[in-house]
């Protein structure tokens, strides 16, 4: 229970942050600690940090520590008081699920927690490897895994309780994993659960890990986070993804509100601040750049009585791709993916500039102060001033990009059947170590699997055709696909024919050239902030930075 005092303290940072923040923030959930905790995916979705943080380092000077992992993983570290928790999945198969604790102070683990995994594939780089983010608060660590697995675990390393999902609601049905990651209330776990299957956003108890309740959502591929916010309404907890965002009451699991006509919001998550929403989305697949731009927007929540939401303004070219929106004062910020970075009037979405920052980010940024870090995979860090003109101010590298580490330990699996071009997601089990040089008959395979993509989506989609005539109408295309009809047919039918199967396989097939050689450790994943101290983490390693003496 919260003590007054406590509460005073979390209503005086909410006016000095200025903006409405979520029930999950630092302040809520640290106690004692609420100045060293980074408690989930984005900081709860805000992905702002007070204190003030470094503004130059590199390989050789600024870096406290650094840490080799077990295994591999792809979500964000989370803090508390001194623990710095991250995730990995360790096997060929994903065999365990591990969750490991360390000290911000030296970098030394105090515990490593690991589980059987409930359901297992291969590890390697066309699907999800413990992607989903942790969360925290003074009671445990709530770890989501993609095979289905979700733990609480006491700050002691010890388990609390254990759920499957996959054993209690059905196999997830999704050729590359699940990347969301879930969202927290002071008593709840929220997970948002899409894929080909039946699909669900769930809330489970913190202390038992019991089902609070479980509604159902639309089918489809989803890597976006559900956030907590704290809306003139109440609490609510949104969710943006396949082509919607919608408003859940957290009481319950019910509709409040929900925005349709939206196209590739299913990698991006939302951002609520100031009583509203920034909503991001990338280029949808075989669409084009003005249709992202469009689902690129703002809403004022509850902007007059009986009203639950109002469109504010609508991007003109803005939008965004792996990492999510961030708001810092009046501007919000969207980063594509070749790292062309917009920087929009928070308020109005004109456009203050548009400027390549020459590398792509799969963090999100982080926002402290006046200033905004775009944390880039390669390494390299740009820190821009917030503002009108862009101003940058310094640039960082996390390792000598002429010699990055490599992973030590992990060992990539082959990739799956639907890589191959089957279809079907089976697995092989041969292994490959990432890094070294492949022979004759690797490469030659890897050509064959980069060719075969294509056909992998084709056999996925054809698979629906229940009266064999090679003609796919729209009730026969499986659900993830739906979205896609209206910029794959070509003549406009609501079906798709042999003509239009094979553009569309040929242009999948450019679009994912080269995705394996791009997707190899090292690669920056995600990132922590707290009292002037940034965790970085790539697929294999932890990094520590802060200001050295």
């Amino acid at each position: 229970m919260r003590t007054s005092v406590l509460n005073r303290q979390f209503l005086r940072r909410l006016a000095l942050m200025g903006i409405c923040m979520l029930g999950s923030c630092p302040a809520c959930l640290a106690g004692d600690n609420a100045d060293s905790a980074w408690s989930s995916f984005r900081n709860g979705g805000t992905s702002t940090a007070e204190g003030t943080y470094p503004q130059a380092w590199s390989a050789s000077s600024g870096i406290a520590w650094q840490k080799e992992l077990d295994g591999y993983g792809q979500s964000s570290p989370v803090v508390f008081g001194q623990n710095v928790f991250v995730s990995t999945v360790i096997g060929p198969q994903k065999n365990e699920c591990c969750l490991t604790c360390y000290d911000i102070a030296t970098g030394d683990a105090a515990w490593s927690f690991r589980h059987a995994a409930s359901t297992t594939a291969p590890s390697n780089y066309s699907a999800s490897r413990a992607a989903p983010t942790p969360l925290v608060d003074a009671a445990a660590v709530y770890a989501f895994f993609e095979g289905g697995d979700v733990f609480a675990v006491g700050h002691d390393g010890k388990m609390i309780w254990h759920r499957s999902l996959t054993s209690d609601y059905g196999k997830f049905e999704n050729n590359h994993g699940l990347g969301g990651s879930p969202a927290q209330t002071d008593d709840m776990v929220v997970i948002n659960v899409e894929h080909r299957g039946p699909s669900y956003l769930l809330a489970l108890n913190k202390k038992s890990g019991d089902t609070v309740w479980k509604t159902e959502r639309p089918s489809g591929s989803s890597w976006t986070s559900p956030i907590v916010a704290n809306t003139p309404k109440g609490m609510q907890v949104i969710v943006s993804s396949g082509g919607a965002v919608t408003a859940y009451d957290p009481a319950n699991g019910s509709e409040v509100w929900t925005l349709g006509g939206l196209a590739g919001n299913s990698v991006p998550s939302p951002v609520y601040a100031d009583s509203r929403l920034y909503v991001g989305a990338r280029v949808p697949e075989f669409g084009s750049t003005q249709e992202a731009a469009q689902s690129n927007l703002c809403l004022q929540l509850n902007p007059s009585e009986g009203t639950e939401h109002q469109v504010l303004w609508r991007a003109s070219k803005a939008f965004c791709d792996y990492a999510s929106p961030v708001v810092n004062g009046d501007c919000v910020y969207y980063l594509n993916n070749v790292g062309v970075l917009y920087c929009l009037n928070a308020q109005t979405g004109d456009v203050h500039y548009t400027e390549r920052l020459g590398t792509t980010c799969w963090a999100t940024p982080v926002v402290s102060g006046n200033l905004t870090y775009f944390f880039g995979k390669d390494g390299t860090t740009q820190v821009v001033r917030t503002g009108p003109s862009f101003e940058k101010v310094s640039t960082n590298l996390l390792w000598d990009p002429m010699n990055p580490p490599k992973p030590e330990t992990y060992t990539e699996a082959e990739g799956s059947a639907y890589e191959r071009g089957a279809g079907d997601g089976s697995a092989s089990t041969s292994q490959e170590s990432p890094g070294q040089p492949q022979s004759a008959g690797s490469a030659e395979a890897g050509a064959a699997r980069r060719s075969g993509r294509g056909a992998g989506m084709l056999a996925a989609i054809t698979k629906g055709d229940a009266n064999g005539d090679g003609i796919i109408t729209e009730q026969e295309l499986p659900a993830e696909f739906r979205e896609m009809l209206p910029r794959i047919d070509l003549n406009g039918d609501k079906s798709l024919d042999a003509a239009e199967l094979k553009a569309m396989e040929e242009s999948f097939r450019r679009r994912r050239e080269g995705s394996r050689d791009s997707a190899r450790d090292p690669i920056v994943y995600g990132v922590a902030a707290v009292n002037g101290t940034f965790l970085v983490r790539t697929g294999t390693r932890l990094y520590c930075i802060r200001e050295t003496k």
